[in-house]
């Protein structure tokens, strides 16, 4: 019987492949260690003599000894672990919302630290043994991401209808004590975890700074598919404003303290709220920016910044042949990427050429979901397909909203199924502004005009 941990595949130039490691070959052991998953294989991995027990797709035995920099890593990539299931019942729990007819591993309610160590996965430390802890410690994963949602015992079960929910405070300071470091999030449901238990909670979280090193505080997410779940109200525009202020005046003690906000509001309080954004420097190192947080200030800091660089040119006439493109988005995003996309007009000598933003309504999860990450390849077809845009438009889709490692949206439709059924070309395009401005430029949509010496850039 096979043994180990199957290698899904070796990186080219890397040691493992200079050691002749190749894919479907097994992981026995790392320095006499077996491995229980690919964290164990980055923690032994890290001495300056390596030796594996490796075992072929034949099933031979096989021996490698490597002596490296500890720092340098083996180029051995293995499939994530089987994921761990949460205990909790929460009724805000978004995949409890998702849409009937879709993969199944969207319906899955993970709750796994080791999710949470490697892609940042948030966590309610209900399911951890004291094995766990000891691995955690050990190993030291660090940081971890962690749904506290309240500090307060009785509301904390009650938001994750677990009444067998330990006390967070004690998990919490039991990982900070081993040097662990923790990502923290509210999630606010109003009338339940805000007021005076959200003031609790800001105040025994940031009791535990630096440990507890940041706390986001993210407004309820609601889809249009709620059958048979407990009925949660809605977040308002005035509601979300009054929010913002509360948090902000958290935030100036902090500031003042540690020079360090603690608290950041999610961005989507500023959309519902139809505030703009504060500067980016309010943001301080974007701790948790994959939670939401920080995303559109950062994209129109850095946007701001390549505008500026292509404002000291002098204006030239466009001499290029140019092409529309509309940048898919989603409704939360698509009046800052308007306005960021006019400033870029005003200040491209663009020809005939011009990129536009263009919204998709979600009819997957509803209305109410107005996120560019969540959009349905279907959605995009159905508005693309009822657009005016002119043939041979180029449409950008972010790749946010792509699965991992792939061209699929949400719903498993691919990019190039949406170009055969709405005969427009179809591009993923990265979703932060540095790496659109690269991708613009080495796709030749955005060059340098022949007819300019000062770096002048026109839209091709």
């Amino acid at each position: 019987m096979s043994q180990g941990l199957l290698i899904k595949e070796v990186l080219p130039d890397s040691l493992a492949a200079a050691s002749g490691i190749e894919a479907g070959f097994r992981i026995v052991s790392v320095n006499g260690n077996s491995l229980r998953d690919l964290i164990d294989l980055e923690f032994y991995q890290a001495e300056g003599e390596v030796s594996l027990c490796l075992e072929n797709p034949s099933g031979e035995s096989v021996e490698v000894f490597l002596e490296k920099d500890p720092d340098e890593r083996l180029g051995i990539v293995l499939d994530p672990p089987p994921i761990r299931r949460c205990p909790n019942d929460c009724d805000f729990c978004f995949v409890d919302q998702m849409p009937p007819g879709q993969r199944q591993s969207l319906y899955i309610r993970d709750e796994d630290y080791r999710y949470s160590f490697l892609y940042g996965n948030f966590i309610t430390l209900t399911n951890l043994s004291e094995k766990d802890y000891l691995r955690i410690l050990e190993q030291r994963l660090s940081p971890l991401y962690i749904s506290v949602h309240a500090t307060d015992p009785d509301v904390r079960k009650r938001l994750l209808r677990n009444e067998r929910a330990p006390d967070i405070l004690g998990r919490i300071d039991h990982l900070v004590q081993g040097g662990i470091r923790l990502h923290t999030q509210i999630v606010i449901t109003p009338g339940i975890n805000d007021g005076s238990v959200l003031e609790r909670s800001v105040e025994e979280l940031s009791a535990r700074f630096p440990g507890v090193s940041s706390l986001a505080i993210v407004p309820v997410g609601l889809t249009g598919h709620r059958d048979n779940l407990p009925p949660i109200s809605p977040i308002d525009a005035a509601y979300a404003r009054k929010m913002l202020s509360t948090i902000e005046n958290y935030q100036k003690p902090f500031m003042k303290k540690w020079d360090d906000p603690f608290l950041f509001p999610a961005d989507e309080w500023y959309v519902i709220a139809k505030k703009s954004f504060p500067s980016i420097r309010r943001y301080g190192s974007l701790p948790q920016l994959g939670n939401g947080v920080g995303i559109v200030p950062l994209f129109q800091s850095e946007w701001k910044k390549r505008l500026s660089s292509i404002r000291k040119g002098r204006p030239v006439p466009g001499q290029m042949e140019t092409r529309q493109i509309a940048m898919v988005t989603g409704a939360a995003f698509f009046p800052y990427l308007q306005k960021m996309l006019a400033d870029l007009d005003q200040t491209l000598i663009t020809g005939k050429g011009k990129i536009r933003a263009f919204p998709v309504e979600n009819a997957l999860f509803g209305r109410s979901v107005t996120v560019a990450g969540l959009l349905g390849g279907e959605d995009i077809i159905r508005a693309l397909n009822g657009s005016s845009l002119p043939h041979g438009t180029r449409v950008l889709v972010p790749d946010v909203a792509l699965r991992a490692d792939s061209e699929l949206l949400i719903d498993d439709v691919s990019l190039s199924e949406i170009a055969r059924r709405t005969k427009f070309i179809v591009d993923a395009v990265p979703s932060d502004a540095r790496g659109f401005w690269d991708w613009m430029e080495q796709q030749d949509c955005l060059s340098v005009s022949p007819t300019s010496s000062n770096g002048r850039m026109v839209m091709a």
